[in-house]
Protein backbone atom coordinates (compact mmCIF):
# COMPACT_ATOMS: atom_id res chain seq x y z
CA UNK A 1 0.00 0.00 0.00
CA UNK A 2 1.31 3.63 -0.44
CA UNK A 3 1.75 5.83 2.14
CA UNK A 4 0.01 8.35 0.91
CA UNK A 5 -3.00 8.56 -1.83
CA UNK A 6 -3.51 11.86 -3.37
CA UNK A 7 -7.66 12.57 -4.28
CA UNK A 8 -8.33 14.75 -7.41
CA UNK A 9 -11.74 15.08 -9.53
CA UNK A 10 -12.29 16.55 -13.01
CA UNK A 11 -15.19 17.53 -14.36
CA UNK A 12 -14.23 19.13 -17.26
CA UNK A 13 -10.62 18.21 -19.28
CA UNK A 14 -9.09 21.50 -18.75
CA UNK A 15 -5.07 22.44 -19.84
CA UNK A 16 -4.78 22.84 -16.39
CA UNK A 17 -5.19 18.77 -15.90
CA UNK A 18 -2.26 17.33 -16.86
CA UNK A 19 0.31 19.70 -15.04
CA UNK A 20 -1.97 19.14 -12.03
CA UNK A 21 -0.96 15.69 -12.24
CA UNK A 22 2.72 15.58 -13.07
CA UNK A 23 2.80 17.78 -10.06
CA UNK A 24 2.06 14.74 -7.76
CA UNK A 25 4.75 12.47 -9.87
CA UNK A 26 6.93 15.07 -9.21
CA UNK A 27 6.85 14.46 -5.70
CA UNK A 28 10.00 13.94 -3.77
CA UNK A 29 7.74 11.37 -1.67
CA UNK A 30 7.38 8.60 -4.42
CA UNK A 31 5.44 6.32 -2.57
CA UNK A 32 2.22 7.66 -3.55
CA UNK A 33 -0.95 6.97 -5.46
CA UNK A 34 -2.96 9.07 -7.41
CA UNK A 35 -7.13 8.37 -6.87
CA UNK A 36 -8.44 10.93 -9.96
CA UNK A 37 -12.13 10.64 -10.02
CA UNK A 38 -13.47 11.32 -13.92
CA UNK A 39 -16.59 13.33 -12.93
CA UNK A 40 -18.11 12.52 -16.33
CA UNK A 41 -15.62 14.21 -18.48
CA UNK A 42 -15.00 11.58 -20.05
CA UNK A 43 -11.59 10.67 -19.54
CA UNK A 44 -9.27 7.93 -20.17
CA UNK A 45 -5.78 7.01 -19.71
CA UNK A 46 -4.54 7.67 -23.57
CA UNK A 47 -6.38 10.96 -23.75
CA UNK A 48 -4.10 11.80 -20.41
CA UNK A 49 -0.90 11.50 -22.43
CA UNK A 50 2.18 10.58 -20.56
CA UNK A 51 1.01 11.53 -17.12
CA UNK A 52 -1.85 8.99 -17.85
CA UNK A 53 0.44 5.83 -17.60
CA UNK A 54 2.24 6.21 -14.44
CA UNK A 55 1.08 3.22 -12.82
CA UNK A 56 0.70 4.43 -9.47
CA UNK A 57 -2.68 6.35 -11.31
CA UNK A 58 -5.73 4.56 -10.30
CA UNK A 59 -8.63 6.33 -12.51
CA UNK A 60 -12.39 6.16 -11.39
CA UNK A 61 -15.21 6.72 -14.28
CA UNK A 62 -18.77 8.45 -13.59
CA UNK A 63 -20.70 8.16 -16.13
CA UNK A 64 -21.98 11.85 -15.64
CA UNK A 65 -21.06 15.10 -13.06
CA UNK A 66 -22.24 13.61 -9.71
CA UNK A 67 -20.45 16.67 -8.07
CA UNK A 68 -17.36 17.24 -5.63
CA UNK A 69 -18.46 15.54 -2.23
CA UNK A 70 -19.59 11.76 -4.15
CA UNK A 71 -16.15 11.51 -5.85
CA UNK A 72 -14.45 12.87 -3.06
CA UNK A 73 -15.69 9.98 -1.40
CA UNK A 74 -15.37 7.62 -4.18
CA UNK A 75 -12.07 8.74 -3.95
CA UNK A 76 -11.44 7.43 -0.48
CA UNK A 77 -13.17 4.70 -0.94
CA UNK A 78 -10.92 3.45 -3.52
CA UNK A 79 -7.40 4.87 -1.65
CA UNK A 80 -4.86 2.47 -0.19
CA UNK A 81 -2.72 5.36 1.48
CA UNK A 82 -2.63 5.66 5.58
CA UNK A 83 -2.47 9.40 4.89
CA UNK A 84 -4.52 11.11 2.25
CA UNK A 85 -3.87 14.45 0.42
CA UNK A 86 -5.80 17.37 -1.42
CA UNK A 87 -5.24 18.41 -5.00
CA UNK A 88 -7.85 20.16 -7.06
CA UNK A 89 -7.50 19.62 -11.00
CA UNK A 90 -6.29 23.00 -11.95
CA UNK A 91 -3.84 23.12 -8.75
CA UNK A 92 -0.07 22.32 -8.25
CA UNK A 93 1.79 20.50 -6.00
CA UNK A 94 5.58 21.71 -5.11
CA UNK A 95 7.67 19.40 -5.19
CA UNK A 96 8.35 18.52 -1.30
CA UNK A 97 4.76 19.19 -0.07
CA UNK A 98 3.74 15.25 0.70
CA UNK A 99 7.22 15.07 2.01
CA UNK A 100 7.14 17.96 4.64
CA UNK A 101 3.60 17.01 5.42
CA UNK A 102 3.73 13.53 6.41
CA UNK A 103 6.82 14.04 8.79
CA UNK A 104 4.86 16.45 10.48
CA UNK A 105 2.23 14.42 10.80
CA UNK A 106 4.54 11.68 11.37
CA UNK A 107 6.06 13.31 13.97
CA UNK A 108 3.25 14.11 15.78
CA UNK A 109 0.38 11.84 16.32
CA UNK A 110 -2.28 14.55 17.86
CA UNK A 111 -2.42 16.33 14.56
CA UNK A 112 -5.27 15.35 11.93
CA UNK A 113 -4.83 17.48 9.55
CA UNK A 114 -1.80 19.37 7.79
CA UNK A 115 -1.28 22.30 5.52
CA UNK A 116 1.21 24.49 4.06
CA UNK A 117 1.25 28.20 2.40
CA UNK A 118 0.34 28.36 -0.73
CA UNK A 119 1.25 30.98 -4.14
CA UNK A 120 -1.33 31.97 -6.05
CA UNK A 121 -0.93 31.28 -10.09
CA UNK A 122 -2.93 32.56 -13.13
CA UNK A 123 -3.86 31.04 -16.34
CA UNK A 124 -0.62 30.89 -17.80
CA UNK A 125 0.89 29.35 -14.03
CA UNK A 126 2.58 32.76 -13.09
CA UNK A 127 2.37 33.48 -9.49
CA UNK A 128 0.55 36.44 -8.65
CA UNK A 129 0.29 37.12 -4.73
CA UNK A 130 -0.41 34.71 -1.88
CA UNK A 131 -3.44 32.54 -0.28
CA UNK A 132 -4.76 33.56 3.04
CA UNK A 133 -3.68 31.01 5.08
CA UNK A 134 -3.59 30.26 9.42
CA UNK A 135 -0.52 28.99 10.32
CA UNK A 136 -1.41 28.32 14.13
CA UNK A 137 -3.80 25.47 14.65
CA UNK A 138 -5.57 27.02 17.42
CA UNK A 139 -6.06 29.94 15.01
CA UNK A 140 -7.38 27.40 12.14
CA UNK A 141 -9.81 26.03 14.43
CA UNK A 142 -11.18 29.52 15.82
CA UNK A 143 -11.62 31.25 12.21
CA UNK A 144 -12.79 28.14 10.39
CA UNK A 145 -16.09 28.86 11.98
CA UNK A 146 -16.29 31.43 9.16
CA UNK A 147 -14.49 30.60 6.46
CA UNK A 148 -11.13 28.36 5.46
CA UNK A 149 -8.53 29.09 7.09
CA UNK A 150 -6.08 27.78 4.59
CA UNK A 151 -7.01 26.82 0.77
CA UNK A 152 -8.37 23.02 1.20
CA UNK A 153 -6.07 21.64 -1.28
CA UNK A 154 -2.94 22.68 0.96
CA UNK A 155 -4.25 19.76 3.39
CA UNK A 156 -2.83 16.40 4.16
CA UNK A 157 -4.19 14.11 6.94
CA UNK A 158 -4.72 10.92 8.42
CA UNK A 159 -6.72 8.52 6.40
CA UNK A 160 -9.13 7.68 9.53
CA UNK A 161 -10.02 11.43 9.54
CA UNK A 162 -11.19 11.72 6.32
CA UNK A 163 -12.92 8.19 6.83
CA UNK A 164 -14.78 9.00 10.04
CA UNK A 165 -16.15 12.70 8.32
CA UNK A 166 -16.90 12.10 4.89
CA UNK A 167 -17.98 14.94 2.69
CA UNK A 168 -21.27 15.65 3.03
CA UNK A 169 -23.53 15.83 -0.53
CA UNK A 170 -25.97 18.81 1.28
CA UNK A 171 -23.02 20.73 0.51
CA UNK A 172 -22.41 20.14 -2.79
CA UNK A 173 -20.24 23.34 -3.78
CA UNK A 174 -19.09 23.58 0.08
CA UNK A 175 -18.31 20.79 1.31
CA UNK A 176 -14.44 21.14 1.59
CA UNK A 177 -15.36 24.15 3.92
CA UNK A 178 -17.76 21.83 6.26
CA UNK A 179 -15.08 19.21 6.40
CA UNK A 180 -12.38 21.50 7.98
CA UNK A 181 -14.94 23.16 10.47
CA UNK A 182 -15.62 19.53 11.66
CA UNK A 183 -12.22 18.36 11.34
CA UNK A 184 -11.31 20.83 13.57
CA UNK A 185 -13.32 20.02 16.55
CA UNK A 186 -12.37 16.47 16.49
CA UNK A 187 -8.67 16.84 16.20
CA UNK A 188 -5.47 19.07 16.44
CA UNK A 189 -4.48 21.01 12.97
CA UNK A 190 -0.90 21.59 11.96
CA UNK A 191 0.60 23.74 9.19
CA UNK A 192 4.30 23.64 7.24
CA UNK A 193 4.94 27.44 7.39
CA UNK A 194 6.71 27.09 3.84
CA UNK A 195 4.53 27.43 0.22
CA UNK A 196 3.80 24.11 -0.93
CA UNK A 197 1.52 24.57 -3.29
CA UNK A 198 0.13 26.67 -6.24
CA UNK A 199 -3.50 27.82 -5.94
CA UNK A 200 -4.64 28.76 -9.61
CA UNK A 201 -7.55 31.41 -9.99
CA UNK A 202 -9.27 31.27 -13.26
CA UNK A 203 -12.19 32.96 -14.53
CA UNK A 204 -14.23 29.43 -15.30
CA UNK A 205 -13.39 28.17 -11.82
CA UNK A 206 -16.80 26.66 -9.74
CA UNK A 207 -15.75 29.55 -7.26
CA UNK A 208 -17.03 32.14 -10.18
CA UNK A 209 -19.46 30.20 -11.68
CA UNK A 210 -21.84 29.68 -8.66
CA UNK A 211 -21.22 31.89 -6.49
CA UNK A 212 -24.70 32.68 -4.94
CA UNK A 213 -24.79 29.06 -3.94
CA UNK A 214 -21.41 28.89 -2.21
CA UNK A 215 -22.53 31.67 -0.62
CA UNK A 216 -25.80 30.15 0.44
CA UNK A 217 -24.33 26.87 1.48
CA UNK A 218 -21.38 28.72 3.52
CA UNK A 219 -23.65 30.54 5.70
CA UNK A 220 -25.63 27.18 6.07
CA UNK A 221 -22.30 25.63 7.35
CA UNK A 222 -21.48 28.53 9.28
CA UNK A 223 -25.08 27.88 11.59
CA UNK A 224 -24.56 24.59 10.92
CA UNK A 225 -20.81 25.11 13.12
CA UNK A 226 -21.96 27.21 15.65
CA UNK A 227 -24.94 25.64 16.66
CA UNK A 228 -22.42 22.03 17.25
CA UNK A 229 -19.94 24.03 18.96
CA UNK A 230 -22.79 25.66 21.28
CA UNK A 231 -23.80 22.27 22.30
CA UNK A 232 -26.76 22.10 20.30
CA UNK A 233 -28.70 20.13 17.15
CA UNK A 234 -27.54 21.10 13.64
CA UNK A 235 -29.43 21.80 10.86
CA UNK A 236 -28.11 19.92 7.66
CA UNK A 237 -30.69 19.52 5.58
CA UNK A 238 -30.39 20.92 2.13
CA UNK A 239 -32.37 24.38 2.10
CA UNK A 240 -33.07 26.21 -1.52
CA UNK A 241 -30.97 28.53 -3.19
CA UNK A 242 -33.21 32.20 -1.79
CA UNK A 243 -34.04 34.17 -4.51
CA UNK A 244 -31.79 37.66 -4.69
CA UNK A 245 -27.96 38.22 -5.02
CA UNK A 246 -25.15 37.27 -2.60
CA UNK A 247 -25.78 40.11 -0.27
CA UNK A 248 -29.41 39.39 -0.02
CA UNK A 249 -28.43 36.08 0.74
CA UNK A 250 -26.14 36.79 3.51
CA UNK A 251 -28.61 39.26 5.13
CA UNK A 252 -31.28 36.37 5.41
CA UNK A 253 -28.51 34.37 7.24
CA UNK A 254 -27.82 37.29 9.54
CA UNK A 255 -31.16 36.93 10.52
CA UNK A 256 -31.29 33.17 11.12
CA UNK A 257 -27.92 33.60 13.33
CA UNK A 258 -29.99 35.77 15.11
CA UNK A 259 -33.07 33.87 15.69
CA UNK A 260 -30.53 31.20 17.24
CA UNK A 261 -28.98 33.22 19.56
CA UNK A 262 -25.60 33.27 17.33
CA UNK A 263 -24.71 37.01 17.74
CA UNK A 264 -21.55 37.02 16.48
CA UNK A 265 -22.10 35.18 13.33
CA UNK A 266 -25.16 37.30 12.72
CA UNK A 267 -22.91 40.16 13.37
CA UNK A 268 -20.13 38.80 10.31
CA UNK A 269 -22.99 37.73 8.09
CA UNK A 270 -24.17 41.32 8.16
CA UNK A 271 -20.51 42.44 7.67
CA UNK A 272 -20.72 40.07 4.77
CA UNK A 273 -23.66 41.45 3.13
CA UNK A 274 -22.17 45.01 3.13
CA UNK A 275 -18.92 43.79 1.33
CA UNK A 276 -20.72 42.02 -1.10
CA UNK A 277 -22.60 45.48 -2.35
CA UNK A 278 -21.84 48.59 -0.97
CA UNK A 279 -24.94 50.85 -0.79
CA UNK A 280 -27.16 52.61 1.69
CA UNK A 281 -30.10 50.19 1.90
CA UNK A 282 -27.38 47.33 2.45
CA UNK A 283 -25.50 49.23 4.81
CA UNK A 284 -28.84 50.17 6.91
CA UNK A 285 -30.22 46.99 7.21
CA UNK A 286 -26.99 44.96 7.89
CA UNK A 287 -26.40 47.69 10.33
CA UNK A 288 -29.91 47.17 12.03
CA UNK A 289 -28.69 43.33 12.30
CA UNK A 290 -25.66 44.03 13.87
CA UNK A 291 -26.86 46.93 16.31
CA UNK A 292 -29.77 43.91 17.35
CA UNK A 293 -27.06 41.14 17.79
CA UNK A 294 -24.98 43.28 20.04
CA UNK A 295 -28.10 45.00 21.96
CA UNK A 296 -29.13 40.76 22.34
CA UNK A 297 -25.60 39.46 23.54
CA UNK A 298 -24.28 38.93 26.69
CA UNK A 299 -22.49 41.72 27.85
CA UNK A 300 -19.14 39.26 28.03
CA UNK A 301 -19.66 38.80 24.45
CA UNK A 302 -20.56 42.23 23.07
CA UNK A 303 -16.91 43.07 22.40
CA UNK A 304 -16.95 40.46 20.25
CA UNK A 305 -19.72 41.02 18.19
CA UNK A 306 -18.94 44.30 17.77
CA UNK A 307 -15.71 43.47 16.35
CA UNK A 308 -16.97 41.04 14.23
CA UNK A 309 -18.99 43.88 12.25
CA UNK A 310 -16.71 46.29 12.38
CA UNK A 311 -13.26 44.68 11.64
CA UNK A 312 -13.93 41.04 10.72
CA UNK A 313 -13.14 37.76 12.12
CA UNK A 314 -9.35 38.36 11.38
CA UNK A 315 -8.59 41.28 13.66
CA UNK A 316 -11.96 39.84 16.06
CA UNK A 317 -10.42 37.00 16.87
CA UNK A 318 -6.74 37.80 16.94
CA UNK A 319 -5.78 35.35 14.57
CA UNK A 320 -2.36 35.78 12.86
CA UNK A 321 -1.81 35.01 8.85
CA UNK A 322 1.06 33.57 7.71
Amino acid sequence: MPVVSVLMACHRDTPFLRPAIASVWSQTLPDLELVLVDNGAGLSVDRLGEVGRDPRLRLIHFPANRGIPAAHNAALAAAGGGFIALLDHDDLMLPRRLERQVAALTADPKLGLVSSLAETIDEEGRVVGREFALVSGDDQRRYSAYASPVVTPAYTGRREVFGKLPYREAFSHAADFDFIARVAEECALGAVPDVLLRYRRHATQATQEHAALIEHQRAQIRLATALRRAGQAEDVNETPLPAGDQSQISLGWAGRALAEDCFALAAYQARRAVALRRDLVTATRASSLAWRAWTRAPAVDRGLVARMFLSGPVKALGVKAG
